[in-house]
């Protein structure tokens, strides 16, 4: 509908239409006034006698003309000349040849420069009221026009995709938005099949569920999967109807972000639940010694129960730190700057609380990427972990590798059937520790994108490797 020319949203179709008479014999203008006049569409025909003054009133005048008529032949030119002025300006606009001294040849040319219609005057009195039908004709058509040159303009201009399908359903319409979802254009996908935008599971469920409801129903509404040109799918809110000519009326909109949010919420209240039932079952031990002992001193007066409830506060203090670690990795954001390996380990380590402890930084020397403040936790809990489970004399050592880095102690190490339990939330082997510190360090190198697998050190003791570690510019 390109070469339409633009309408008004607001324009009514008229009630009463107001005609321009273009005729050099002014008698016949009046007659064809009083009679036309009388016609229930007609309200108002302006009479004038060359193509100037209807030019005039056509371009010039603050007035809404719905048809002009004129005569073949003027006083300064010709009707077909005047129709060409008319028709570069208004492509469309009702414009009726009505003359005297026509001919076949004269009809031809005249439509063939783009006359809505011819007529001779002839003598009967029907001849007005021909004229008259062919006046409501043109402009009810030209109306018509405007109607769908609207809808047309409503569907290319907004934001769902909207496509016309025949009733094999193949594409015999689809505005920008449509092909563009699918990163098409849309002069390529008419007379393709919709098969092209879908998957080959949609295309099942719309043959065997949905092609029937629209026939029996009229309509039918879901949610199905497109594919793009390059084979990418996307999540789909469908609408179908049923329209004339038993074709169908397609409507789609994009939700792959929506469906996204819904996962990515599903996802965090799993985390939530998980993290609530850690709290619950992680707290309830310590709370129940502290609990005893306080009852025991009541009974008793030994001071050395209060130890032991110091104990388990220092307990419930340290599953409190960890809980909330985890409650915040799951709200910070990547600051990703350039770490040197051994430099930082080193610096963590000096924060350990390691005794005789040490650690071995010697072929650390390589450079990373990472969060500096998710990396400290990192290495702090795989620190404290070598710690706990491998005494005061423990050794670590921390080296680089072709695609990341490692921690690895000299240890007790652990057991093959235990090495993916203990990456899980409260895990512990033991009494002292929260079974937290391992669930800390598998959610910073997952939200770095990284992969960790832990082995048996060259030493005996435990290895936790991290691959898939991005480097900096070498520049």
């Amino acid at each position: 509908m390109a070469n339409v020319d633009p309408v008004s949203i607001g324009h009514d179709f008229p009630a009463a239409f107001r005609v321009l008479h273009v005729d050099t014999d002014e008698d016949f203008l009046r007659l064809a006034r009083e009679t036309l006049e009388r016609e229930d569409d007609i309200e108002d025909v302006i009479g004038v006698t060359n193509a100037d003054d209807a030019v005039e009133w056509l371009f010039e005048r603050d007035v809404d003309i719905d048809c002009l008529v004129t005569e073949y032949e003027l006083r300064d030119g010709s009707g077909l000349e005047l129709l060409e002025t008319v028709r570069e300006r208004r492509p469309y606009f009702p414009f009726i040849v009505f003359t005297g001294t026509g001919s076949e040849d004269v009809a031809s040319h005249a439509i063939s420069a783009g006359a809505t219609n011819y007529l001779q005057k002839g003598t009967s009195g029907a001849r007005f009221v021909t004229l008259a039908s062919q006046i409501t004709q043109a402009v009810s058509h030209r109306h018509v026009e405007k109607q769908v040159h609207r809808g047309f303009r409503a569907i290319d201009t907004t934001r769902e995709g909207i496509a016309l399908l025949t009733d094999d359903f193949r594409f015999n319409y689809v505005n920008d938005a449509y092909a563009n979802l699918f990163e098409y254009d849309a002069e390529t996908l008419i007379g393709r099949n919709w098969a092209t935008t879908l998957t080959d599971d949609a295309v099942a469920t719309l043959s065997s569920e949905v092609v029937s409801t629209v026939d029996a129903a009229g309509e039918w509404s879901g949610e199905i999967t497109g594919e793009r040109k390059d084979g990418r799918t996307l999540a789909l809110t469908l609408t179908i109807s049923a329209a004339p000519d038993d074709e169908y009326v397609c409507a789609v909109r994009d939700v792959t972000e929506r469906k996204e949010r819904e996962k990515a919420l599903v996802r965090e209240n799993e985390r939530l639940d998980e993290f609530a039932s850690q709290v619950s079952h992680d707290l309830r031990g310590p709370l129940s010694i502290v609990y005893g002992y306080l009852d025991l001193a009541r009974k008793t007066g030994e001071s050395e129960h209060f130890d032991e409830i110091e104990r388990a506060a220092n307990r419930i203090e340290a599953i409190i730190s960890d809980l909330l670690e985890i409650a915040r990795e799951g709200q910070k954001t990547l600051k990703l700057e350039t770490v040197v390996l051994d430099e930082f380990a080193a610096d963590v380590w000096d924060g350990i609380e390691s005794e005789s402890a040490t650690v071995d930084t010697g072929p650390a020397d390589g450079r990373l990427l990472a969060d500096r403040d998710r990396l400290t936790e990192l290495f702090a809990n795989l620190f404290r972990n070598a710690v706990e489970h491998g005494g005061d004399d423990v050794t670590v050592s921390v080296g680089s590798t072709c695609d990341g880095f490692y921690v690895a102690d000299d240890g007790h190490g652990i057991p093959d059937e235990h090495r993916k339990q203990v990456l899980q939330s409260g895990y512990s082997t033991e009494e002292v520790g929260t079974g937290l510190g391992l669930s800390i360090v598998q959610q910073i190198a997952d939200s770095h994108g990284w992969s960790l697998s832990i082995d048996e050190s060259d030493a005996g003791g435990a290895r936790f490797s991290f691959t898939g570690v991005e480097r900096p510019d070498a520049s």
